[in-house]
């Protein structure tokens, strides 16, 4: 018993700074292409640079920062290419995605996703970008989670914290108006026009994050 509390102590505080980490990152507290140190987190945070280190790594995995050898940390930037290959593989993916869901569980991904347009256009109305861009993100989660394929969920991972933190630092101009007439086409049941409009909404952010990254 006691041995397994000392084992998962560790791996508790390293998903702690994990997290402290991450939402600096998505909030814009450490800017896009800014240089890390673990030592200074770790003072920030008041912990060793052991869990820094070992949640420095995680982030890398989501894609969140680039650990360069001799070079230092640095929180992710995408280049002009790297933005333009984002778009394009998420919109395979969503799309993809969208005809299985539409497919399998229509009804409740109509339901789902027009609940999330509704949460929209109170964040909206109240002026609330942080909740606009983090209701976004779940509507197109949503459709990802009623896809029963899981090798499309995990592609949508692969880039996903990327997408985050590039949402939060962009405003969504028309964001309900640009969400309603998919959800509208998901609940006539009109595949083509439906995965037409999320291709077009998905590649359309584009500039956004071109700007996001500084590279416009």
């Amino acid at each position: 018993m006691t041995r397994t509390l000392q084992l998962e102590r560790p791996q508790l505080l390293t998903e702690r700074v994990c997290e402290r980490i991450r939402d600096a990152i998505i909030d814009g507290d450490l800017k896009l292409g800014e240089q890390v140190s673990e030592a200074q987190l770790a003072q920030r945070m008041g912990v060793s640079k052991t869990p820094v280190r070992e949640a420095l790594l995680r982030l890398k995995g989501e894609g969140l920062v680039e650990i360069h050898p001799q070079r230092g940390t640095y929180v992710f930037r995408l280049g002009p290419e790297q933005v333009a290959r984002l778009c394009r593989f998420r919109a395979m993916v969503e799309t993809a995605a969208l005809r299985e869901a539409m497919a399998e569980r229509p009804g409740s991904l109509a339901r789902q996703l027009a609940l999330r347009v509704g949460d929209m256009k109170k964040a909206e109305r109240a002026g609330d970008l942080k909740a606009l861009a983090r209701i976004d993100m779940d509507f197109h989660w949503q459709i990802l989670s009623h896809c029963s394929n899981p090798y499309l969920r995990a592609g949508y991972e692969v880039i996903r914290s990327q997408l985050i933190a590039l949402r939060h630092r962009t405003p969504l101009a028309d964001a309900v108006d640009s969400h309603q007439v998919l959800v509208d086409a998901v609940a006539k049941g009109d595949v083509e026009t439906a995965c037409a409009l999320l291709t077009e909404h998905v590649l359309d952010n584009e500039s956004r994050y071109q700007t996001a990254c500084g590279v416009d």
